[in-house]
């Protein structure tokens, strides 16, 4: 069965590693030490939630707080981590700290799942992964027990902020609170920071973290102390591409979210000033794929759904724990379009070009998760014709880019618009391509034949 595995390509470990895990956690939680006595949860809401906590996407079918012992929500943690990691990245690490070796195909499989292009200093990379992680939700953990532990006693508050910080880290987006995630804690900015700093640290991506990070050293070691603006410019190339696209679209949607429900009695219209910043910044971070929301989203306006469609639809930044189409990603497109309307036929940033095959990838990912959202926000909209299609879309948005935020639309579906979630779920968390890819079995190898030269009027 191992030899069967390892000649096994790229795209079929990666999707098989999730399958396993999620299969998995889905008889773990389905255990009687995992429900609890008043739970309703099914074998299918089980599988549901499975999906959404390895997919760190933070939809379900039936709370957490109402359906789990704490046994079951350790099993929750433990899945939401292994997802936001990676199950063959986690045994990468542990078979390299027990100096073993792993095969060129896994490690391929593995730099895959953390999109790592360079197999340069892989064991180096894959333990600093893990010791950032530890050390990020470690701080969110304690940080996150000063307001928990005084409201909930010793115990509890214990667990609750270590599994909202694992959660956070994660991008997953659980919570063990109830069915209405912060909202309670709209106002406090202790938990509203935390919270968006482990979501930001979690989906800026590792290399940022890396990268960052060997500048800061360089920086206190006094062996260089640049301005801000040169200390910017030595970081790489998709460092600063990825920090600074996050950075706009935060500042972007938290005006153009606190400009458009500023009045809107229903959600953030009876607010201090202050208070309407602290929420508008707490969703806008919240929707680059984290799950957690501090308001009712079914109170906001109409465009306020579509400018989160549209921002969920980018996701956070790759090699990291977020999905969607990724920030880099979304910059070339732009880029490209951009540089076209000056008739510009190079994609230049900083004073570099991007490959063209770099672009046609970008490109190509775009289409595919478009077309994978067209669909399945079809196949919802057909079966539940009595839903506004905006909540249908924001659903769907929130499942293929991993996010989980919810207009409370999830629970209330009938069984197959719920497996049509969880597929859109497990494509986003895996990317459709890499779905695909593995569902195809390729008999012979395809060659890149080019013919001549053909016409096509387009536009």
């Amino acid at each position: 069965m191992l030899k069967k595995f390892s000649s096994w390509s790229v795209s079929q470990k990666i999707a098989t590693s999730f399958a396993f895990v999620i299969f998995t956690g889905s008889i773990l939680l389905t255990l009687p030490i995992s429900q609890l006595p008043t739970s309703n949860a099914t074998y299918f809401d089980n599988l549901f939630t499975a999906i959404s906590m390895v997919c760190v996407t933070g939809l379900f079918t039936e709370s957490v707080h109402d359906s789990y012992t704490i046994f079951g929500q350790v099993v929750g943690m433990a899945l939401m981590q292994i997802g936001g990691l990676g199950l063959m990245t986690l045994i990468a690490s542990v078979i390299t700290r027990l100096k073993g070796r792993i095969g060129l195909r896994n490690r391929l499989a593995v730099q895959e799942g953390i999109n790592r292009g360079d197999a340069r200093g892989f064991r180096e990379y894959l333990s600093d992964i893990l010791k950032y992680t530890a050390v990020i939700e470690l701080t969110g953990f304690v940080l996150l027990s000063i307001r928990f532990v005084p409201e909930m006693g010793w115990p509890l508050g214990l667990f609750t902020s270590l599994f909202l910080a694992i959660s956070a880290f994660c991008n997953a987006g659980f919570d063990p609170m109830g069915n209405v995630s912060l909202v309670d804690y709209v106002h406090d900015p202790l938990v509203n920071y935390v919270i968006t700093s482990l979501i930001i640290l979690g989906g800026i991506g590792f290399s940022v973290w890396f990268d960052v990070s060997k500048s800061v050293k360089c920086y206190f070691a006094k062996k260089c102390r640049p301005s801000l603006k040169v200390f910017f410019r030595g970081l790489s190339l998709h460092s600063r591409l990825a920090v600074s696209v996050s950075l706009v679209l935060i500042l972007v949607g938290l005006v153009f979210f606190v400009a458009v429900e500023y009045n809107n009695p229903n959600s953030i219209g009876t607010f201090t000033f202050q208070q309407k910043l602290l929420a508008g910044y707490f969703q806008t971070v919240t929707m680059r794929t984290a799950g957690f929301a501090t308001i009712d989203y079914t109170t906001v306006y109409p465009f306020t759904l579509f400018w989160f469609v549209l921002t969920m639809f980018v996701g956070g930044s790759p090699g990291g724990t977020a999905g969607g189409l990724k920030t880099t990603t979304f910059a070339i497109i732009f880029l490209t379009l951009y540089n076209e309307l000056r008739g510009q036929s190079n994609v230049n940033i900083a004073n570099h070009t991007i490959s063209r095959p770099q672009v046609r990838q970008a490109f190509v990912i775009f289409m595919a998760l478009l077309g994978t959202l067209i669909l399945g926000t079809s196949v919802l909209s057909i079966l539940n014709p009595e839903v506004d299609f905006i909540y249908i879309l924001f659903e769907a948005v929130s499942a293929i880019a991993t996010v989980g935020v919810s207009a409370n639309l999830t629970p209330t579906l009938g069984e197959l618009s719920q497996a049509v979630i969880m597929v859109l779920m497990f494509a986003g968390r895996i990317g459709p391509i890499t779905m695909l890819d593995s569902l195809v079995r390729r008999t012979q190898k395809v060659q890149d034949v080019e013919f001549s030269k053909g016409t096509i009027l387009i536009g």
